[in-house]
């Protein structure tokens, strides 16, 4: 179910995911997702400093394949936020392929090195009853954009 795990990071009722890639956007006037204009990504090199108010988006190590019978909801560690870091996530669907994407921001007024192997999110599985509906989305493999 999760390829490239670390035994280790298994707890109690969660997994630590890894960061595995960093990519920051590429400037833009206007983004408009009504005409499908996005930012261009551009993948940036670990270890990275991350400046105070900046954002990037991350991939972790760790790659799913979810059952249609579970589903997971994805936190940030609390080792992010004492650090300054605020971590945007969401969930992980029934059927969903792919390495977790996530957002990290840095709220802080110091910079912050972010590393390969960095464990800055966790997610908590639920076992879901009835019938699911695998995802169907353009984010499939752990797309970033």
């Amino acid at each position: 179910m999760i390829e490239d795990y670390k035994k280790k990071n298994i707890g109690p009722c969660t997994y630590d995911f890894r960061l595995g890639e960093i990519f920051k956007h590429a400037k833009i006037e206007l983004v408009d997702l009504s005409k499908n204009k996005l930012p261009k990504l551009v993948k940036l090199k670990l270890p990275y400093i991350l400046k105070p108010g900046e954002f990037v988006l991350a991939r972790t190590i760790e790659k799913f394949d979810t059952p249609l019978d579970l589903m997971s909801i994805y936190s940030m560690r609390s080792t992010a936020f004492r650090i300054g870091l605020n971590i945007l996530c969401g969930l992980n669907d029934p059927g969903y392929k792919g390495n977790a994407v996530f957002g990290v921001q840095n709220i802080s007024n110091h910079k912050i090195k972010l590393y390969k192997g960095m464990e800055l999110l966790q997610t908590a599985f639920i076992d879901l009853k009835g019938d699911a509906i695998p995802i169907q989305t353009k984010y499939m493999e752990g797309k970033v954009l």
